[in-house]
């Protein structure tokens, strides 16, 4: 979703004229090419204290009606305000930033995520049958699938994978490697700025036998099983949810200032 296009698209009502049919926008003061059809140049009229004030006014409602569509999404379709776990992993949260960490025997596992423009919309299907016919209902829910990383110390050396999350085709949850590479770590540490003179293998090119006992078996020993992905999808989609409620919240108190 582009949210530079339209803020309010969250819960499929756009809200800015930008997103509406140009026969729908008044045109008595602009200029059309005439071929093709080309930009809209809108002429503005003097700027005026009342016009601001409905402006904001207008945009002020706007954002009260989105903010509690948004919350009764929560409700309805998130699981509500408590944020889902992920089982066998501690979690801290820093704004934008998810961090999960657990120990797996002598190692230290760090998971990464960070989930701005992470989320993409996916239809909520219902399906009700009513005298031999069969009914659809589609609503939007925003689902976030981050990009994150995986680190595995162990002593003063990390191994590290890069990974996309992906939805599979039954419909639940996995990961691709995008890259993965070995870096130093410091007091048993990993390292999060990682220097460009370290090597790093793409995850696309790999032996298939590799790939099955790096990729799949060692990472679900460790708990990276496509359970971990669902909870991980949950608990990251609430989250960029929380955030984003609060970020409407405050372009709503910065216009009304």
């Amino acid at each position: 979703m582009n949210r530079a296009i339209s803020l309010f698209t969250r819960c499929g009502v756009p809200r800015m004229a930008a997103l509406l049919p140009l026969s729908s926008v008044s045109m008595s003061s602009s200029t059309i090419a005439a071929a093709g059809g080309g930009r809209f140049v809108s002429e503005r009229g003097v700027c005026t204290t009342l016009q601001r004030f409905n402006a904001v006014q207008e945009l002020s409602s706007a954002l009260d009606e989105e903010i509690k569509a948004e919350k009764e999404l929560v409700q309805d379709k998130l699981g509500g305000d408590s944020a889902p776990s992920v089982h066998g992993f501690n979690i801290s949260t820093n704004g934008a930033e998810v961090r999960l960490t657990k120990t797996h025997g002598n190692e230290k596992i760090v998971v990464q995520v960070n989930v701005n423009h992470s989320v993409g919309i996916e239809e909520d299907e219902e399906y009700e049958d009513e005298s031999s016919t069969t009914e659809m209902e589609t609503e939007s829910v925003p689902v976030a699938l981050p990009h994150f990383t995986i680190s595995i110390t162990k002593k003063n050396t990390s191994l590290f994978f890069s990974l996309e999350m992906v939805k599979t085709e039954e419909g639940g949850f996995d990961f691709t490697v995008e890259e993965f590479f070995i870096a130093p770590a410091v007091n048993g540490v990993a390292k999060d700025d990682i220097g460009d003179e370290v090597y790093s293998s793409s995850g696309k090119y790999i032996d298939p036998k590799l790939h099955d006992l790096l990729f799949v078996r060692y990472l679900e020993e460790r708990g990276f099983s496509p359970d971990f992905c669902q909870q991980l999808v949950s608990f990251v989609t609430h989250h960029e949810h929380a955030l984003y409620v609060a970020f409407l919240d405050s372009i709503k108190k910065f216009v009304a200032e």
